[in-house]
């Protein structure tokens, strides 16, 4: 929810406060894919020895970071001052995304994994959905086009890191193979 709400926002910020033309603004928005797509197989990868939690928290204080930055624009910005913004919270989100996935699809038992991650899939358009029905509701109250959207998604990352890093903690109990394999007690 919280990258939807910004990316769907911050175009209408841009063009209606900033004055930017669309190519100007799609220009200012892409560090964002292209630093998660190199961030993502990276952060699943270093997975396999870091816990996802400890990951995603990292990655949502990150984000979080970013969207704080993105609130708070400078007067005029220009495209260095958005483009490292934008790298810097798709650096937050692809470390947040790809060990959660990772952990989610490795928790299931192996004849379940199609499912998990149909999980992921309907969790993460959920999120999209939600976030992009907050814009409009933002936008319908007047509130779309300035720091509003960068703050209230600040707080959707927050809520995500705090959830990724309750993972950490060891009273939360994982079940036995016994409790997962089907026919195994």
């Amino acid at each position: 929810m919280a990258s939807m709400t910004l990316l769907l926002s911050l175009p209408f910020r841009l063009e209606h406060a900033y004055g930017l033309t669309p190519s100007e603004v799609g220009a200012m928005i892409a560090p964002w894919p292209l630093t998660t797509m190199i961030v993502a197989p990276t952060a699943g990868s270093l997975s396999d020895k870091v816990p996802a939690g400890l990951l995603g928290g990292i990655g949502m204080t990150v984000a979080t970071i970013a969207l704080l930055l993105l609130a708070f624009l400078p007067a005029h910005p220009g495209y260095a001052d958005m483009a490292w913004r934008m790298a810097l919270c798709g650096s937050g989100f692809g470390l947040f995304l790809a060990p959660n996935a990772r952990l989610i699809v490795g928790s299931a038992p192996r004849h379940r994994a199609a499912s998990a991650g149909g999980l992921i899939s309907t969790t993460r358009l959920s999120g999209q959905t939600l976030g992009a029905t907050l814009v409009a509701a933002l936008l319908a109250f007047g509130l779309g086009e300035g720091p509003v959207p960068p703050l209230v998604a600040t707080c959707l990352a927050v809520i995500a890191g705090v959830c990724s890093v309750a993972r950490l903690n060891p009273a939360l109990r994982r079940p036995s193979p016994s409790e997962v394999e089907p026919g195994a007690a």
